[in-house]
């Protein structure tokens, strides 16, 4: 029998057939059509529901080895109206989700390093929060900034007995000798204490300690030291920077 003549009795059968039959004979003929139909709505539906929701990040902070007690979305409410940040066309962003281990270098360390490093080198990140032991590893390779260049005159003077510091000579001796290739690691110039600029010779203050936000430590934990807020040397909104320092460390300001 031709197929269009069997197509014709399949029709003509249907059109006596129960609600069941009629539902198999439209899985078996259009179930693909439809299928395709569906995701390519999907599809444009995703697009469109994109575009019309994007918002530009005004400020991305990166924190590291902390155990969020609970989100951190109600501290984020908090500082856009604090810095006046419209939350409509806006988006405040804080990523708890890097952990790292320098002295393991596990898998997740491993992941999350490189996260890292490819957010800051994208211009993504803002501020970086994390324990001291692990800052003092980013501190000497040019991925933080002299928050001289960031705070005001005020700021630096409020801040300074917090000041987390590197040293300069230190991070120089350490890129002079890398370009030995035979440059042994293992007998690297050792990073002096952070807290004490008069033992370097030329000190840069790169983070403060988070001793006075006694709101952000409620909701989190430095799981591995005391806990520092540094800027990124790549940070895009250095002008809402100063702004966050100032409100997460609870100190009394007017912009």
């Amino acid at each position: 029998m031709p197929v269009m003549d069997e197509f014709r009795e399949e029709r003509e059968a249907l059109k006596h057939g129960t609600p069941k039959q009629k539902f198999a004979y439209f899985l078996d003929y259009y179930k693909w059509y439809v299928v395709v139909a569906i995701v390519v709505m999907v599809f444009i539906g995703s697009l469109i529901y994109q575009a019309l929701t994007h918002k530009d990040i005004v400020f991305y902070a990166a924190l590291v080895n902390v155990f969020e007690m609970d989100s951190n979305d109600e501290h984020a409410r908090q500082f856009a109206e604090y810095a006046g940040v419209d939350t409509d066309e806006y988006e405040i962003v804080f990523d708890s989700s890097l952990h790292i281990d320098t002295a393991s270098m596990d898998q997740e360390t491993i992941t999350s390093t490189q996260k890292l490093m490819v957010y800051i080198a994208a211009s993504e990140i803002d501020v970086l929060m994390m324990d001291d032991v692990t800052l003092e590893q980013y501190a000497y390779n040019e991925t933080l900034t002299d928050l001289r260049e960031v705070l005001s005159p005020e700021q630096i003077e409020a801040y300074e007995p917090y000041f987390f510091y590197m040293d300069q000579a230190v991070a120089d001796a350490i890129s002079a000798a890398q370009e030995n290739p035979d440059y042994d690691y293992s007998i690297a110039p050792t990073h002096p204490d952070p807290k004490n600029p008069e033992a370097m010779e030329q000190p840069i203050p790169v983070g403060i300690y988070l001793d006075n936000a006694a709101s952000f430590k409620e909701n989190n934990v430095f799981i591995m030291g005391d806990g520092v807020i540094s800027v990124a040397a790549t940070s895009p909104n250095r002008e809402i920077v100063p702004m966050y320092i100032d409100f997460v460390l609870q100190r009394k300001i007017t912009y």
